[in-house]
């Protein structure tokens, strides 16, 4: 006769079985519902691009073939949560291959960052929301995305030089969670970040002229401080050493106004700290191409060992 103990861990083993599968079960559910909320939410930011960035990016890839009078299907969720489980992969070379199919397909770089490189970034951002992937898992898949989206621009050499980036609130803006965790994000996908929160708007005036970044990026939790917001980025745009630095704001008041974004004289919104990764390599691309254009010496010395 079998042992009683061996009885009891026979009876045991279909209920964890049947245990494993239903999290399982709940785990795909919520990566689904994750990738729809998260499409959805990324549709703000194509909305947000459409009227000023995208005119700019499609002369920086004159190589790339015009878009087709019939334009190809946009990537579904279940298409953004394939390819985000791609970009959390160790190796990047499946995402870059699914990529270059898609733009065999007729897709066009610009409309994939939209479509799929920014909705797969806030997929990211919500597996982490939902403990459905770790920090170094989710920073390690964004860094994955920037690195896919230089890959596939006109190669300027300048990363290392330019990918210097301000991160500052509006003024009187008093919680500073969530541009810390724009930063670390950030910083993990080898941005140099210089935080600029308790800084006056003369002493971020100063240390723009001063140093050179190629990105400003602003973070606005209160419709009532846009116009202050407005005054500061013109400040900044006045007196920075970079004249084509990028303006990236960011806060849940323009997901709800995203009228905000032009009203306060930005270049481009943010809705989430992954996808801030991306859409500040976007406009830093825009502003090396517009530096590059107006003339030598308007970039930072390289670094002497």
């Amino acid at each position: 006769m079998p042992s009683s103990a061996s009885s009891n861990s026979a009876r045991r083993d279909p209920v964890a079985r049947n245990a494993a599968q239903e999290d399982e079960v709940r785990r795909t559910y919520r990566r689904k519902r994750s990738a729809e909320d998260a499409r959805q939410r990324a549709m703000s930011l194509s909305r947000l691009f459409e009227a000023d960035i995208i005119p700019k990016l499609e002369l920086l890839h004159p190589r790339l073939p015009p878009a087709t009078h019939q334009s190809p299907t946009r990537p579904d969720a279940h298409a953004v949560e394939a390819f985000a489980q791609l970009v959390l992969g160790p190796d990047l070379s499946a995402a870059s291959d699914a990529f270059t199919v898609l733009l065999t397909k007729g897709h066009t770089a610009e409309s994939l960052f939209l479509d799929l490189l920014a909705p797969a970034a806030a997929l990211l951002g919500r597996l982490w929301d939902e403990d459905l992937c770790d920090f170094i898992e989710v920073t390690t898949g964004v860094a994955h995305l920037q690195m896919l989206l230089s890959s596939f621009r006109s190669e300027t050499g300048l990363n290392e030089r330019t990918r210097h980036v301000l991160l500052m609130g509006a003024p009187g803006e008093k919680h500073r969670f969530g541009v810390a965790v724009v930063e670390q994000f950030l910083r993990n996908a080898g941005w140099q970040v210089t935080n600029g929160m308790a800084s006056s708007p003369e002493a971020i005036a100063d240390l723009v002229g001063e140093r050179w970044f190629g990105i400003v990026g602003m973070a606005l939790g209160c419709e009532s401080r846009a116009d202050a917001l407005g005054v500061s980025i013109r400040s900044v745009r006045k007196a920075s050493r970079n004249p084509s630095i990028g303006v990236m704001v960011g806060g849940p008041v323009f997901l709800a106004h995203p009228e905000l974004v032009q009203r306060v004289g930005a270049d481009a919104c943010a809705v989430d700290a992954p996808t801030a990764v991306l859409v500040a390599q976007r406009l830093l691309d825009v502003a090396i191409a517009d530096v590059q254009a107006r003339g030598a010496g308007l970039l930072p010395a390289r670094r002497v060992a």
